[in-house]
């Protein structure tokens, strides 16, 4: 199994009106929420390019329209889930932190965005134990209950997953992603430093 990158150019095509509602409502909430007294940036939720994750599926949604089902790793507020569904996905989340999958439900029904928020890891149950990994060794909580027992679903139901992986851990995400998603499935990350990342599940190369 092989993971090979590929180049996304962003769609720059104005956004339709319930994509900038949905990101002005988000950015607000999101806002007062590390506005909050005692809120220490960075230690539950790091949001990405909102904007620039939705011009590039918007791109993936036109080159792959067969494309149909979206998982979003570490959902937090659950804007990006709620951006697959504004195109067309069947988009599902998971977030480990109860806080924000209450938070993200709530923005999603809001803007009546039928997207499913899962509470719980997106890492297998197995992976930590065959690779003898603790959550001592990444910021990446791995003890947590896997969602996809509950979604009753597994990776490789996705056609399109995306992920803001913690600094460090994108290697960590490609390995869970290569082992685990179907081949020709996509994964899409996000880096504050090189922006956004494609990668396709392949068979091995001879």
């Amino acid at each position: 199994m092989v993971l090979r990158s590929f180049l996304i150019a962003p769609d720059p095509l104005p956004l339709p009106r319930d994509v900038s509602s949905l990101l002005a409502d988000a950015k607000a909430r999101i806002d007062a929420y590390f506005a909050r007294p005692g809120t220490v940036p960075g230690t539950k939720s790091i949001p990405s390019d909102h904007e620039l994750v939705y011009r590039t599926l918007r791109t993936l949604r036109t080159t792959e329209p067969d494309a149909r089902t979206f998982c979003e790793w570490g959902s937090g507020f659950g804007v990006v889930a709620g951006l697959a569904v504004l195109l067309g996905y069947e988009a599902h989340g998971i977030e480990l932190d109860a806080e924000l999958v209450t938070a993200s439900r709530a923005l999603l029904v809001d803007h009546r965005l039928r997207a499913t928020i899962v509470r719980g890891s997106f890492i297998p149950d197995d992976y930590a134990e065959r690779e003898h990994l603790s959550d001592l060794d990444t910021r990446t909580v791995l003890s947590a209950p896997c969602a996809f027992d509950d979604m009753d679903l597994g990776i490789d139901d996705f056609d399109v997953t995306f992920a803001y992986p913690w600094p460090t851990e994108e290697d960590l995400y490609k390995d869970v992603f290569a082992r685990y998603a179907d081949y020709g499935a996509v994964l899409l990350t996000w880096s504050q430093s090189e922006g956004m990342r494609a990668y396709r599940k392949v068979g091995k190369q001879r």
